[in-house]
């Protein structure tokens, strides 16, 4: 008679206990939603975002900001280049509370250590027309914003080859850190100079945004990107031309141009050579080149482009971005070091 009465009084007790039996992780509240995994490489939640459009089409200005501040300074560059311009917007919004958004921000950082991104609205079909992406963010505990995280994770194969300028805010945390993890999200891409705000700074904004931009050579003019192929090289009184390849470290070259360069002489007028900072991006590139007098290339080992005066041997670090065309070398082939200046033709 006790156990029959004993059954009915355990199950009682089960009750309770199955209904508390999840963990906190499992429960979804109205207002939030469930973050992504980030596991793909692209966002397959939303359409693509068409950016608002400027007047030059060479630019593109990305930003997440939860202040403003970074929102100001996307705006300035904006202005100044009369550019497209899109913000990266989380899922849910951030709470209006700052402890609240702190606490968030930390979670979502320590998840995307772990290798899960916190879900984002925005995402862009391509970035094809464009020759320097400015990329924006607030600085949290040193690193970049997760908004921004997560569209550089989910777009990586998309910026492969771009040029990407970062700029962003911070109360006093440096940038560098961040940058770290710019290159690692975006190995293929390549990186010009960064432009920091902190609080002590913001003041200065209009001026330090243009200084900075003319340092990157980006400007209104030739509002639409140009197609050709073709460079102009300017030695001294005489202009020679040459003929780039299409691939990805060319076309990463020509974005830079304007470009003046001192070409040093390398083992006696075998190649005139210079060292581009940032490197040229070789990313998927193919590799392997016979190098004849004219040929323009890079070689990977040293990151370095070399104009071949003189026939060389296979190499498989060389590869092969342009040539200069009929008897432009007569210009190069010269004794000691060479100031030149390339431009688009």
């Amino acid at each position: 008679m006790k156990k029959i009465l004993l059954i009915p009084l355990m199950l009682l007790t089960m009750i309770p206990m199955a209904a508390c039996s999840g963990s906190n992780a499992d429960l979804i509240l109205p207002e939030q939603q469930p973050e992504n995994s980030g596991s793909g490489d692209e966002d397959d939640s939303t359409d693509p975002a068409d950016p608002t459009p400027g007047g030059n089409g060479r630019y593109l200005v990305l930003y997440c900001s939860r202040t403003g501040s970074t929102e100001r300074m996307a705006q300035q560059i904006q202005k100044i280049l009369d550019c497209d311009i899109l913000e990266v917007e989380p899922q849910v919004a951030y709470d209006s509370d700052y402890d609240g958004m702190l606490s968030r921000a930390q979670e979502q950082l320590s998840a995307i250590r772990q290798g899960n991104y916190p879900a984002i609205k925005t995402s862009v079909e391509d970035f094809d027309d464009y020759d320097i992406v400015f990329v924006g963010y607030p600085i949290w505990y040193s690193s970049i914003a997760t908004p921004m995280q997560t569209f550089l994770h989910n777009h990586a194969s998309k910026l492969s080859g771009k040029r990407i300028a970062l700029f962003a805010t911070s109360g006093s945390s440096g940038i560098s850190t961040s940058v770290d993890e710019a290159r690692r999200l975006c190995s293929g891409a390549t990186f010009t100079e960064t432009l920091l705000l902190t609080s002590s700074t913001l003041s200065q904004m209009e001026s330090r945004v243009s200084a900075w931009l003319e340092t990157l050579g980006a400007s209104r003019e030739n509002n639409y990107p140009s197609t050709s192929m073709n460079l102009k090289i300017t030695v001294g009184n005489r202009t020679i031309t040459a003929t780039m390849e299409d691939n990805a470290a060319a076309k990463d070259f020509l974005s830079r141009l304007p470009l003046e360069v001192t070409l040093n002489d390398y083992n006696n007028i075998t190649e005139k050579i210079f060292y581009p900072s940032p490197a040229l991006t070789t990313t998927g590139v193919i590799r392997g080149c016979a190098p004849v007098p004219g040929d323009i290339t890079i070689y990977v080992p040293w990151n370095n482009v070399a104009i071949f005066c003189k026939s060389w041997s296979q190499s498989n670090d060389l590869i092969k971005i342009g040539h200069i065309d009929a008897d432009g070398m007569a210009a190069l082939n010269v004794p000691g070091n060479i100031a030149v200046k390339f431009e688009r033709q």
